[in-house]
């Protein structure tokens, strides 16, 4: 017999007890013996089991897991095979190839790897994501958007998490607020009947006049109201029901309606129903005879005095038309006598009229013979008349004089002209000049005055301003005028508003005023003249 070799497990020897990793297995018996006892024994006893004495026996190596069931028997060399091949001992204990810690016998690993090991790589049965079973099982089932859960209203099936709210919006058990904001809140599948039956807030049609609106509405405060509502005749008579706008028409007619006796006029004061009133005549028949009789004997009176009144009127008036003649022979006199003083009026008039005409003819030549004498400033003469009055009563139109042209001109000054007015308790003015080194400019300036709470605001009107030629009352020189209308505005603050007419964009050059020619000179005494009228 082979003599044993060393194997991989250590076994407990039966003759000596100690752990032994060369040791054989006796097939008689079937107890292991450690290489060492086994020599020894050899030696004495003549191939005699060392434990059962039996001469027919000899040693074989069997599996380590004999104990757990594995009755493999074989050479010592392919014990190692044995054990470590996955064909081999289906009762060693080997460790789960997921990594999970577990310990267990060959022939139990693929049923746990398979299905027991908590590591092991599984797919998600609603999503299928892969991972390790103990994820998928444990932290990914609550939260798998495919997991089926169930609905939270619990109305049927379950239904996939992720599609749990679009499920709710149409739940039939899910709680909702009423469509015509009522406030009510009800499951879904009870909604539609609510709001066509039970909601007071829905939109009915008033079967009699047709006007739409809430059923609350219509059903108490528009029945009280409702022209075409049927009500009962307030007579209760055969007709029964009539709309409500039709109750005072039906009142004309109807036969219970109690009216006046066709005799009322005539004193009866009785009130009967209409349908009666033939039957209250032919009862009450003397009575009306006897109203009929004293009416006509007050008729009758009223007559007498009625002409008795007339007479008395014919008598008045012929009183008066005497009197009215008296009246016209009186006024034609005073006629008379007014016309002939209207003739001493009008004579007079008439001489005091060719008096001033004789008056203003001769002033009239005067006049001429100054504008047509040059060596006379025709213009300082009317200016000097003209401006007798004091200025604050001076309105347009207006002479206005600068004076000191040349001195005004060197210093660059502006200057600025007496104030005067539009027309009397008017619009108060004043002219600014602003000269330059080689130009004048010309404008309207809208000052403070006194009489500005009388007046209209902003100012209108247009403005024509001239600059006067001074050899004679012609050719002067029109200067063009551009409004401002922010100028117009009333002055608050202020003494002076800016301009709001500056005239002649293009200014008036310094050598056009020095210019003089036989029949135009407008700088002349170092003074310069202009006109304004609006």
């Amino acid at each position: 017999m082979a003599t044993p070799t060393a194997i991989i497990r250590t076994m407990e020897c039966k003759l000596c007890h100690n752990q032994s990793e060369v040791s054989v297995t006796s097939t008689c018996c079937g107890h292991a013996i450690c290489k060492c006892c086994l020599e020894g024994t050899q030696k004495d006893t003549y191939n005699v089991c060392p434990i059962c004495l039996s001469k027919e026996f000899s040693f074989c190596e069997v599996c380590t897991n004999k104990d757990k069931g594995c009755d493999w028997q074989g050479e010592m060399s392919e014990i190692a095979n044995h054990l470590a091949s996955k064909d081999g001992c289906q009762f060693e204990e080997v460790t789960c190839s997921n990594d999970c810690s577990i310990v267990l016998q060959q022939q139990c690993l693929p049923n746990h790897v398979e299905d027991g090991c908590l590591r092991r790589r599984v797919d998600c049965q609603y999503c299928h994501i892969v991972g390790e079973c103990q994820f998928i099982e444990n932290y990914h089932k609550e939260q798998c958007p495919k997991f089926p859960v169930s609905c939270p209203n619990k109305c049927s099936d379950s239904i996939p998490r992720e599609d749990i709210g679009k499920h709710k919006t149409s739940c039939p058990l899910e709680e909702v607020t009423c469509t015509n904001n009522c406030g009510t809140i009800l499951q879904r599948c009870y909604l539609s009947t609510h709001a066509k039956i039970g909601c007071l807030y829905r939109k009915v049609d008033c079967k009699h006049c047709h006007v739409t609106g809430q059923h609350q509405f219509i059903d108490s405060e528009h029945k009280e109201q409702c022209p075409k509502l049927p009500v009962p005749c307030p007579n209760k008579c055969e007709v029964g029901k009539v709309p409500r706008d039709d109750v005072e028409e039906h009142k004309k007619m109807c036969s219970l309606e109690l009216i006046h006796c066709e005799y009322h006029e005539l004193g009866c004061e009785e009130r009967v129903a209409r349908k009666n009133q033939t039957e209250h005549n032919k009862e009450k028949m003397e009575e009306h005879l006897s109203f009929m009789k004293q009416k006509l004997s007050m008729t009758n009176q009223e007559l007498t005095d009625t002409k008795q009144q007339l007479a008395t009127a014919c008598h008045d008036l012929k009183k008066a038309q005497e009197e009215c003649t008296t009246l016209v022979a009186s006024t034609e006199a005073t006629l008379t006598k007014l016309q002939a003083k209207i003739t001493e009026i009008e004579t007079a008039s008439y001489n005091r009229i060719v008096e001033l005409e004789t008056k203003l003819y001769h002033n009239t030549q005067q006049f001429e013979s100054i504008l047509t004498n040059p060596d006379i400033n025709w213009l300082a003469t009317l200016y000097s008349r003209s401006s007798k009055l004091p200025s604050s009563d001076q309105v347009l139109p207006v002479f206005v004089k600068m004076s000191e042209y040349m001195k005004k001109r060197q210093g660059k000054i502006h200057w600025y002209s007496e104030p005067f007015y539009t027309h009397p308790k008017g619009y108060k003015l004043c002219f600014q000049g602003c000269l330059g080194t080689d130009h004048l400019s010309v404008g309207l300036l809208l000052m403070k005055g006194p009489y500005d709470n009388l007046l209209m605001w902003p100012l209108v009107g247009d403005f024509e301003v001239k600059l006067l030629n001074q050899r004679k009352n012609s050719e002067h020189f029109l200067v063009a005028g551009d409004s401002q209308d922010n100028g117009r505005k009333r002055v608050l603050m202020k003494e002076k508003s800016s301009y709001f007419v500056w005239f002649n964009d293009t200014f008036i050059c310094h050598d056009d005023l020095s210019m003089t020619t036989e029949a135009v000179q407008y700088l002349r005494n170092d003074t310069i003249f202009f006109y304004c009228k609006m």
